[in-house]
């Protein structure tokens, strides 16, 4: 089975460098690229020659074919505008399909076990390419970067003083809502991300969070990193109230909010892996809140004590 498309001979290359990791998308030399991956203009980097790609995509035009009988369905995801991720997988690759408008507008994704190489098959004059493609992007990117201790999470980021602060939750939690009351109340507030930050550890053990082309319904495409302060599962309730989470508690806290599968061993055990590193160097908390100030000035007082304590400790 032929799992990547190489038989384009008219081809642009455009690179891409997301929280430190170098990617690649090679387009039809016709296309305006930059019309199609707007958010991804901020970390477009022009390059002679660059041989650590760890992340390559072919866009290509022709129509997809490939026989999917051999591939078992893993994962269906419904959007409310009618939107709709399909994800298939067999012995030898994973098959992404995006559909818009109850199925008017349908692209797929062909990408190998790892996800670092992948071929998106687009009509280009689509009304929907462009945000097709930023989601095969996304999801291209999210698993393979857990093999390079970088995780892509589902959270709303602010920074203060070139420190980050993330906010995890479930949909509908009021992630945004915090990090607005943040940025109201919390002098010297800034917002990084608010859908999709990216986490990395370092070859030294430093942990930071990125900015990427990915922030959901709000344009925050920052191409910038600061080192990661706490992370804050947000849960409503009557009254606001803030704990710590250690252990167990904390990846159970986490491990909800990664981009990454569950399906795939190798790249589960890598997610696990760079988990565990970040809640022994990161605090996590719970914070059962309301969406008011006060929420925000104890979140922000809590993690003071906890990063002061932790210093005292080293």
């Amino acid at each position: 089975m032929q799992i990547l498309s190489r038989t384009q001979t008219s081809i642009i290359s455009s690179c891409y460098q997301i929280a430190g990791l170098w990617c690649k998308i090679d387009f039809p030399r016709k296309v305006s690229f930059e019309n199609l991956l707007t958010s991804s203009e901020p970390f477009r980097r022009d390059v002679n020659k660059i041989d650590g790609f760890v992340c390559k995509i072919v866009v290509s035009e022709d129509c997809f074919k490939e026989d999917i009988s051999s591939f078992h369905l893993l994962s269906e995801v419904k959007g409310v505008l009618g939107e709709c991720l399909l994800l298939y997988e067999n012995e030898f690759a994973y098959i992404t399909i995006i559909s818009y408008e109850e199925g008017k507008y349908k692209y797929a994704m062909i990408s190998n076990k790892d996800f670092s190489d992948s071929t998106v098959y687009l009509k280009l004059d689509d009304s929907s390419a462009g945000e097709a493609l930023t989601s095969f992007f996304m999801v291209a990117f999210s698993q393979m970067a857990v093999a390079h201790q970088t995780v892509l999470i589902h959270a709303s980021v602010v920074e203060k003083e070139n420190l980050g602060f993330a906010f995890l939750g479930k949909s509908g939690t009021g992630k945004s809502t915090h990090s607005s009351l943040w940025l109201r109340y919390i002098g010297g507030t800034k917002l990084l991300n608010d859908d999709n930050p990216a986490v990395q550890v370092d070859s030294e053990g430093n942990i930071f969070i990125y900015g990427t082309p990915w922030s959901g319904k709000t344009p925050c495409y920052t191409n910038r990193k600061v080192e990661l302060a706490a992370i804050v599962r947000l849960n409503q309730a009557p009254e606001n109230r803030i704990s710590e989470a250690r252990g167990l508690d904390a990846m159970i806290a986490l491990l909800p909010s990664c981009s990454s599968l569950r399906w795939n061993d190798h790249l589960y055990s890598s997610l696990c892996d760079v988990l565990e590193m970040i809640i022994d160097k990161i605090p996590v908390c719970v914070l059962k809140c309301l969406p008011n100030q006060d929420a925000a000035e104890i979140c922000f007082g809590e993690i003071k004590k906890l990063r002061l304590k932790q210093t005292l400790i080293k």
